[in-house]
Protein backbone atom coordinates (compact mmCIF):
# COMPACT_ATOMS: atom_id res chain seq x y z
CA UNK A 1 0.00 0.00 0.00
CA UNK A 2 1.62 3.28 -1.04
CA UNK A 3 1.81 6.37 1.18
CA UNK A 4 -0.60 8.52 -0.86
CA UNK A 5 -3.29 5.82 -0.69
CA UNK A 6 -2.83 5.54 3.10
CA UNK A 7 -3.11 9.31 3.43
CA UNK A 8 -6.29 9.37 1.34
CA UNK A 9 -7.81 6.62 3.50
CA UNK A 10 -6.79 8.45 6.68
CA UNK A 11 -8.39 11.71 5.59
CA UNK A 12 -11.53 9.93 4.41
CA UNK A 13 -11.90 8.16 7.75
CA UNK A 14 -11.38 11.40 9.69
CA UNK A 15 -14.04 13.12 7.58
CA UNK A 16 -16.48 10.27 8.24
CA UNK A 17 -15.85 10.37 11.99
CA UNK A 18 -16.41 14.12 12.11
CA UNK A 19 -19.58 13.94 10.01
CA UNK A 20 -21.07 11.03 11.99
CA UNK A 21 -20.13 12.03 15.55
CA UNK A 22 -19.70 15.80 15.20
CA UNK A 23 -16.32 15.68 16.95
CA UNK A 24 -12.78 14.71 16.03
CA UNK A 25 -9.33 14.98 17.56
CA UNK A 26 -6.35 15.56 15.29
CA UNK A 27 -2.69 16.18 15.89
CA UNK A 28 -1.20 19.33 14.35
CA UNK A 29 1.76 18.59 12.11
CA UNK A 30 2.66 21.74 10.19
CA UNK A 31 4.14 25.13 11.00
CA UNK A 32 1.76 27.44 9.11
CA UNK A 33 -0.17 28.30 12.30
CA UNK A 34 2.77 29.13 14.57
CA UNK A 35 2.69 30.50 17.24
CA UNK A 36 -0.98 29.58 17.76
CA UNK A 37 -0.58 25.88 16.96
CA UNK A 38 2.61 23.88 17.41
CA UNK A 39 3.51 20.54 15.84
CA UNK A 40 2.16 17.84 18.11
CA UNK A 41 -0.71 19.89 19.57
CA UNK A 42 -3.87 17.81 19.84
CA UNK A 43 -6.85 19.70 18.43
CA UNK A 44 -10.51 19.13 19.16
CA UNK A 45 -12.58 19.82 16.06
CA UNK A 46 -16.37 20.26 16.19
CA UNK A 47 -18.70 20.24 13.23
CA UNK A 48 -19.99 23.75 12.55
CA UNK A 49 -22.15 25.07 9.79
CA UNK A 50 -20.64 27.46 7.28
CA UNK A 51 -22.97 30.20 8.54
CA UNK A 52 -21.71 29.81 12.15
CA UNK A 53 -18.06 30.37 11.24
CA UNK A 54 -16.80 33.87 11.98
CA UNK A 55 -13.62 35.76 11.12
CA UNK A 56 -10.92 34.77 13.60
CA UNK A 57 -12.12 31.15 13.96
CA UNK A 58 -9.66 28.35 13.32
CA UNK A 59 -11.26 26.00 10.80
CA UNK A 60 -10.50 22.58 9.36
CA UNK A 61 -11.06 22.22 5.65
CA UNK A 62 -10.11 19.70 3.00
CA UNK A 63 -8.46 20.57 -0.28
CA UNK A 64 -6.65 18.36 -2.76
CA UNK A 65 -6.82 15.31 -0.51
CA UNK A 66 -5.24 17.15 2.45
CA UNK A 67 -6.48 18.82 5.62
CA UNK A 68 -5.71 22.43 6.49
CA UNK A 69 -6.31 24.25 9.75
CA UNK A 70 -6.08 27.99 9.22
CA UNK A 71 -7.66 31.15 10.62
CA UNK A 72 -10.64 32.71 8.85
CA UNK A 73 -9.74 36.27 7.88
CA UNK A 74 -13.10 37.07 6.28
CA UNK A 75 -16.04 35.80 4.28
CA UNK A 76 -16.51 36.97 0.72
CA UNK A 77 -19.25 36.64 -1.83
CA UNK A 78 -18.91 35.89 -5.50
CA UNK A 79 -22.22 35.80 -7.29
CA UNK A 80 -24.53 33.43 -5.41
CA UNK A 81 -21.77 31.69 -3.44
CA UNK A 82 -20.03 32.72 -0.21
CA UNK A 83 -16.43 31.67 0.46
CA UNK A 84 -14.13 31.69 3.47
CA UNK A 85 -10.80 33.42 3.10
CA UNK A 86 -8.22 31.85 5.40
CA UNK A 87 -4.57 32.26 6.21
CA UNK A 88 -2.07 30.51 8.41
CA UNK A 89 -0.89 32.80 11.22
CA UNK A 90 2.71 32.23 10.09
CA UNK A 91 2.03 32.58 6.37
CA UNK A 92 2.69 35.71 4.30
CA UNK A 93 -0.43 35.42 2.09
CA UNK A 94 -4.05 34.31 2.24
CA UNK A 95 -5.10 30.90 0.95
CA UNK A 96 -7.32 30.42 -2.11
CA UNK A 97 -11.04 30.79 -1.21
CA UNK A 98 -12.58 27.89 0.71
CA UNK A 99 -15.91 26.65 -0.61
CA UNK A 100 -18.73 25.72 1.75
CA UNK A 101 -18.48 22.04 0.78
CA UNK A 102 -14.81 21.89 1.86
CA UNK A 103 -15.40 23.15 5.41
CA UNK A 104 -15.26 20.27 7.90
CA UNK A 105 -15.34 21.97 11.29
CA UNK A 106 -13.92 24.45 13.73
CA UNK A 107 -11.14 24.06 16.31
CA UNK A 108 -12.74 24.30 19.75
CA UNK A 109 -9.78 23.31 21.95
CA UNK A 110 -6.02 22.94 21.79
CA UNK A 111 -4.39 20.40 24.10
CA UNK A 112 -0.74 21.15 24.84
CA UNK A 113 1.59 20.07 27.65
CA UNK A 114 -1.25 18.88 29.87
CA UNK A 115 -3.30 22.05 29.41
CA UNK A 116 -6.39 22.82 27.41
CA UNK A 117 -6.29 26.12 25.55
CA UNK A 118 -9.34 27.73 24.01
CA UNK A 119 -8.38 29.26 20.66
CA UNK A 120 -8.77 33.01 20.55
CA UNK A 121 -10.15 34.87 17.57
CA UNK A 122 -7.41 37.48 17.61
CA UNK A 123 -3.68 37.33 18.05
CA UNK A 124 -2.09 39.61 20.63
CA UNK A 125 0.47 42.15 19.37
CA UNK A 126 3.24 39.88 20.71
CA UNK A 127 1.78 36.85 18.89
CA UNK A 128 1.49 38.87 15.66
CA UNK A 129 5.11 39.97 15.96
CA UNK A 130 6.24 36.40 16.73
CA UNK A 131 4.30 35.04 13.73
CA UNK A 132 5.84 37.71 11.48
CA UNK A 133 9.36 36.88 12.71
CA UNK A 134 8.85 33.14 12.25
CA UNK A 135 7.40 33.69 8.78
CA UNK A 136 10.22 35.94 7.56
CA UNK A 137 13.24 34.59 9.40
CA UNK A 138 13.88 30.95 8.49
CA UNK A 139 16.81 30.57 10.88
CA UNK A 140 14.62 31.63 13.81
CA UNK A 141 11.90 29.21 12.67
CA UNK A 142 14.34 26.29 12.58
CA UNK A 143 15.89 27.17 15.95
CA UNK A 144 12.47 27.60 17.57
CA UNK A 145 11.21 24.26 16.25
CA UNK A 146 14.39 22.49 17.31
CA UNK A 147 14.11 23.92 20.84
CA UNK A 148 10.41 23.08 21.00
CA UNK A 149 11.01 19.49 19.83
CA UNK A 150 13.26 18.96 22.84
CA UNK A 151 10.36 19.49 25.22
CA UNK A 152 8.47 16.30 26.11
CA UNK A 153 4.83 16.65 26.92
CA UNK A 154 1.73 14.56 27.44
CA UNK A 155 -1.91 15.45 27.63
CA UNK A 156 -3.74 14.07 30.66
CA UNK A 157 -6.49 11.50 30.63
CA UNK A 158 -9.85 13.22 30.23
CA UNK A 159 -11.43 11.61 33.28
CA UNK A 160 -14.89 13.10 32.73
CA UNK A 161 -15.35 11.01 29.58
CA UNK A 162 -12.69 8.37 30.13
CA UNK A 163 -11.13 9.23 26.78
CA UNK A 164 -7.42 9.40 26.20
CA UNK A 165 -6.39 12.63 24.59
CA UNK A 166 -3.55 12.77 22.10
CA UNK A 167 -0.13 11.95 23.53
CA UNK A 168 3.25 13.00 22.30
CA UNK A 169 6.42 11.82 23.99
CA UNK A 170 9.96 13.04 23.52
CA UNK A 171 11.55 11.47 20.49
CA UNK A 172 8.32 10.39 18.76
CA UNK A 173 7.39 11.99 15.47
Amino acid sequence: MDASFRETCKYGLAEEVLQSTGRLQLRASGVSMLPTLWPGDCLTIQSHSFEEVQPGDLVLYARGGRFFIHRVTRKCRSGEETFLITRGDCMPEEDPPVEKRHLLGKVTAIHRQGSQIMPGRKLSPLQLFTAWLLCHWNLLMRATLRAYAGVAFESPLDSSRGQRLCRLKKGSR
